[in-house]
């Protein structure tokens, strides 16, 4: 009796375990079995397509930066950043110079700063400030405005001063004024985040400066000043600290 129990018992188990067991032909059929997602319209009557533009989660549209080397220039600008597109962007910037520290001290010995010997001579002015670059980004895994870049730049920087003649009764005032137009090259990478306000800039670039000056030689009764046109090679490099909009 026992062992007609066992084998009733065994004869079941093989028959569940076979039916369990899908076919060759089902198996194919359960390979090509997929999961499909429609797009309903918000009146919930009709599928519909979507024809927007694709939209950068991970991408900044704007942001402001400053210079922090350009205030050796005497330069007071502020920078702003725009996203085109995927790999586009373009940039700006506007402000205000007053006094160069830098040209002062290397090419008037700094007699006309502050602490200089004609300082009493000279009263410095505000001039202006331009620039504009536009940028690519060619990454293929980052967005603009985010990653390494390369970019034409063209700048327009002004400074004034009024420097005055003493002939040893009065003093003559004399207009002493400086314009530079740059064209450069210009690449960099900044790390702006969506999810973070505050990012930096590193960048490098190589170009030409082309200079308009009036120079002031000699001092006193005998001082001359002089319109010189020149060219020279530039190189630059810096960091700007940049805010998320």
């Amino acid at each position: 009796m026992l062992r007609l129990v066992s084998v009733c018992f065994l004869l079941i188990f093989s028959v569940a375990a076979g039916a369990q067991t899908p076919a060759p032909g089902d198996t194919a059929r359960l390979k090509k079995k997929t999961i499909k997602v429609s797009v309903i319209d918000p009146k919930g009557k009709k599928r519909v397509q979507y024809s927007g533009k694709p939209i950068f989660l991970d991408s900044v549209q704007k942001a402001v930066k400053v210079d922090p080397i350009l205030l050796v220039r005497g330069e007071f600008s502020v920078f702003y950043e725009w996203r085109l597109s995927r790999h586009f962007s373009a940039e700006g910037a506007l402000g205000l110079t007053f006094i160069d520290f830098l040209y002062e001290t290397f090419e008037n010995n700094g007699r006309f700063l502050p602490e200089g010997e004609e300082s009493d001579d000279v009263q410095f002015h505000t001039g202006f400030a331009f620039r504009l670059q536009p940028r690519y980004y060619p990454s293929h895994l980052e967005t603009a405005i985010e990653g390494f870049y390369m970019a034409p730049t063209y700048s327009y920087r002004t400074w004034d001063m009024t420097y005055y003649v003493n002939n040893g009764l009065v003093s003559f005032p004399h207009d002493v004024k400086r314009e530079w137009h740059e064209f450069r090259f210009q690449i960099g990478e900044q790390d702006c985040d969506p999810y973070s306000v505050v990012f930096t800039e590193w960048y490098l670039n190589i170009g030409v400066q082309y200079r308009n000056d009036d120079r002031v030689f000699s001092r006193g009764v005998t001082a001359e000043i002089r319109h010189i046109n020149e060219s020279r090679l530039v190189l630059g490099a810096g960091v700007k600290i940049g805010f998320v909009l």
